[in-house]
Formats: C-alpha cells, sequence, structure tokens
C-alpha cells in the first residue's frame, strides 16, 4: 500500500467519523441545556414543619393570623396564631419596602425563602413581593345581610 493510499484512507476515516462526532457533541450541548434549565425543587412545609427545616430554602404555606408593623417599619406575618403564640413568621424589612406592605392577614399564602431561627420559632426574612404568593384571599369576617322578604 503506498503512502497515497494510505492517506486517502486515514481521511476517508475521519470523514466517516465527523458526522457521528458531531451528532454526539450536538447531543451533549442539548443536555446541557434541558440540566440548566430546570429550576431546582423547593419543597412546600406547613408552619409547624418549618423548624425542622433551618438552614434550607423552603415554601412554608399556611394562612396569616396576624401582620403587625412596628414604629421602625418592620412589618411581621405571623402563621399558627397571633404573636406571642405563632408557630412561625415572615419579617419584611423598611429598607425592602419603602412603602408599606400590602395587607396578608386572614390570606392563605406560599412564602419562599431561607428559614433561621429567631427566639425559639422559626422566620423568613422576606426582601422582595415575589417571595409572596397568595393562594386564597381573606375570608369576610362581616356578617351576610338576611332579607326577612321571602325569596320571589
Amino acid at each position: 500500500m503506498g503512502r497515497f493510499d494510505l492517506e486517502c484512507a486515514l481521511k476517508a476515516s475521519l470523514c466517516m467519523k465527523k458526522p457521528i462526532f458531531l451528532a454526539l457533541t450536538v447531543l451533549w450541548l442539548a443536555c446541557l441545556v434541558v440540566l440548566a434549565e430546570e429550576p431546582p425543587i423547593v419543597p412546600t412545609v406547613t408552619p409547624v414543619e418549618a423548624a425542622t427545616q433551618e438552614g434550607k430554602e423552603v415554601k412554608v404555606k399556611g394562612r396569616v393570623e396576624g401582620q403587625k408593623t412596628s414604629a421602625k417599619g418592620v412589618t411581621y406575618l405571623n402563621f399558627g396564631a397571633q404573636y406571642p403564640n405563632h408557630v412561625f413568621s415572615c419579617v419584611l424589612r423598611a429598607k425592602d419596602f419603602p412603602s408599606a406592605p400590602p395587607l396578608f392577614e386572614g390570606k392563605e399564602v406560599e412564602v419562599t425563602g431561607v428559614i433561621k431561627m429567631y427566639e425559639g420559632k422559626p422566620s423568613i426574612d422576606i426582601s422582595s413581593l415575589e417571595q409572596i404568593h397568595v393562594i386564597e384571599e381573606a375570608v369576610s369576617t362581616a356578617p351576610e345581610s338576611k332579607s326577612s322578604e321571602p325569596a320571589k
């Protein structure tokens, strides 16, 4: 076999491997894109379960039983009961909310953030309203007006 024949055989072999190499490269890049687009799974817990999740990012789903804004502009959302009997709270600091945050009391919400313990109770610092998702609006506590006349 001459040098020319060997050179042609090598080129032919490389030409056949290029499409396979190219296809594998495209497949590998596609896998990277799919893996990069998957959002991390954030578990959802109840306000009571939040105490077992210290240091972890979670979604806490529950009803806001009390909302109070201090003189310094810090707003507290309490779950499970009103302060001081609450089991979980969210803290919205004035520096992050130049105008007062909306009213969440009585609403079923889902809050996302990292659990930290404060005075033995779990809490999440809220720096953006995007961390709070209202699931159910507050139920009206006003009594329904009933007519004394029969329906016609």
